[in-house]
């Protein structure tokens, strides 16, 4: 095991050295998926969203969020919640329990139900919090610390200067930073100025680059304003293999055979088999996600949605072979 100081080295040489990074995604980098990412990509990773509250609290459905297997190496725990308290206290625990290679404040998550909570994006609105809460991370751990945020609450708020700012005085290692406001969400366009700017006015911190990734030109154009690394969501979300796909300028449609993405498939769905109990729910979403684009792909999303049955919906893939072979 590396010591804190070398952790440190260690993963800021892996971000630049493999210039992309693995978002985390609430219900999809869980453990089996983790697995998945880790045939196709070796750099670092994230576990899905965990309350500070749960966590310190040591609840036990909770604590299960922050387990690290060896294949998961490196990976920080992401972590969010609104109490700067909170958040020392759950880094102390996770030292105690999964020791990963460092933690992630989230401070862009955009769903009502974390706002609701003065969490994730809130932090935007009340950026002293913000404050308060890396302070105390800083104070819990010497292991490396990011925050993955965005711009601000909307175009008429951006605090993004405000944020880097606040990072640098605070000794946060990493900024990722969303090229997007909270009230944009998902879409509308990246603001590619915004992170040109930031490029340009950091002095101690690696940053990243986050936003609509989703082939090499949109690897290459987030690059180009001058981040250290690219973090990929909804991209591999769709396509896991997208990091081997855009390194080797291949179509992510493409980078995989129809029966090489089948074999995907029937992995994890053994793996979210013995992971949780309502394991078809997410199986479905991979099943329509990475063969989309695919004769009879629309027809078998709807089939796919419509079945409740295991074994009905392997007999819908291998009908679906036979119809693309």
């Amino acid at each position: 095991m590396l010591d804190q100081i070398s952790t440190k080295d260690y993963i800021i040489d892996v971000i630049k050295r493999y210039k992309m990074v693995g978002a985390p995604l609430a219900g999809i980098t869980t453990p089996p998926f983790r697995q998945i990412i880790r045939i196709f990509f070796d750099g670092l990773i994230f576990t899905e969203m965990v309350s500070v509250e749960g966590i310190k609290r040591k609840i036990k459905s909770t604590l299960e969020y922050t387990k690290i297997y060896d294949f998961d190496r490196p990976i920080f725990i992401q972590l969010f919640g609104n109490n700067p308290e909170s958040f020392y206290e759950a880094i102390k625990v996770c030292e105690e329990i999964a020791s990963p290679d460092g933690y992630d404040l989230n401070a862009g998550c955009p769903v009502k139900k974390v706002i609701k909570s003065n969490a994730g994006s809130y932090l935007l609105k009340d950026l002293n919090n913000l404050k308060e809460i890396i302070k105390k991370m800083r104070k819990a751990t010497n292991k490396p610390i990011s925050v993955k945020t965005r711009l601000g609450w909307d175009n008429n708020s951006l605090v993004y200067k405000e944020i880097l700012k606040i990072c640098e005085n605070e000794g946060v290692d990493i900024l990722t930073m969303h090229a997007r406001t909270k009230t944009e969400m998902f879409s509308g366009n990246i603001h590619y100025e915004a992170l040109s700017e930031l490029a340009t006015l950091r002095k101690n911190i690696t940053l990243i680059g986050n936003g609509n990734v989703i082939d090499r030109n949109s690897f290459e154009r987030l690059l180009s304003t001058g981040v250290d690394a690219v973090m990929i969501g909804r991209g591999m979300m769709k396509s896991p293999w997208i990091f081997k796909a855009i390194k080797e300028n291949i179509s992510t449609h493409e980078y995989l055979s129809l029966s090489e993405k089948i074999d995907l498939i029937y992995k994890l769905l053994n793996l979210e088999k013995n992971y949780r109990n309502n394991y078809l729910d997410i199986v479905k979403k991979y099943i329509v996600w990475f063969l989309k684009g695919y004769k009879g792909s629309t027809e078998l999303r709807k089939k796919i949605y419509q079945s409740n049955d295991e074994n009905k919906m392997i007999k819908l893939l291998e009908e679906f072979v036979e119809q693309n072979s």
